[in-house]
């Protein structure tokens, strides 16, 4: 239910700041302002999901590209035209920290050695001189990449589960961007800081993003950038999206 509710604060805000595409739900009901579609039962651990839906079902809808949002995002102004973050490439997710960066406080990603990940991706064929995670809370894809996005991704997380490292979405996701990026630096988190960016440290701990700058917190370094996206992915917001979500599933119900 929570994720329900979160859903629907996530689309409100949207439709409040003037994005009125599409928004296509997977849910056990009916979210306020999207299209409705029975997820079922699915396996939830590490998110893998993601991929599956994207090849047994959204790649099925009439649309070209597909822009994943996890229920804890927040709009705080309309992002203009998302398409523009592409760049050539069928696959957008942002590129965040270096882990190969000599600079890295944090030494692991997902309880693997930054060392080592770096290892991992080389031997998959990753030429780029530097090697990027990502936060899998928003991606965008064209339909026609889908099914290559899910072979790399299983791929990845098949040689990984052999070399002792069982990964959840993040690194597959990863993987599948600097393999299908084609110039990975132009789809740095740093140069699409105006779109959308992940409150991780909880600046907006419990409360909604207010459209106000905010420090953002490099995950391996742990310097600090001022930053304002139109999109804030929200993930120490959980409560206040709950309680806004529950809110307009009330007034809804009360309006029926």
């Amino acid at each position: 239910c929570d994720y329900s509710y979160m859903m629907a604060a996530v689309i409100s805000s949207a439709r409040k700041v003037g994005v009125f595409k599409d928004f296509h739900v997977w849910s056990d009901r009916a979210v306020p302002g999207a299209i409705f579609h029975h997820a079922g039962q699915f396996e939830k651990w590490g998110c893998l999901f993601k991929l599956t839906f994207l090849r047994d079902a959204v790649r099925h809808l009439n649309y070209d590209y597909f822009i994943w949002l996890d229920t804890d995002m927040w709009f705080v102004r309309n992002p203009g035209d998302p398409l523009r973050l592409l760049r050539g490439a069928p696959l957008h997710i942002a590129l965040e920290g270096d882990l190969t960066s000599p600079e890295n406080s944090r030494t692991d990603w997902w309880d693997c050695p930054n060392q080592r990940f770096v290892e991992l991706m080389r031997a998959r064929g990753v030429r780029s001189q530097h090697v990027f995670n990502v936060n899998g809370g928003l991606f965008i894809v064209h339909r026609d990449a889908i099914d290559t996005v899910f072979r790399l991704a299983y791929d990845f997380w098949t040689f990984c589960k052999s070399k002792g490292f069982t990964f959840n979405d993040e690194p597959l996701f990863a993987y599948a961007m600097h393999m299908l990026c084609g110039n990975p630096y132009v789809h740095t988190l740093r140069s699409s800081l105006d779109f959308w960016c992940s409150d991780w440290t909880g600046s907006f701990r419990d409360r909604l993003p207010d459209g106000e700058p905010w420090w953002f917190v490099d995950y391996f370094r742990g310097d600090r950038q001022l930053v304002n996206p139109a999109i804030v992915h929200a993930m120490r917001s959980k409560s206040a999206l709950v309680t806004l979500g529950q809110e307009i599933f009330k007034k809804g119900n009360e309006e029926c």
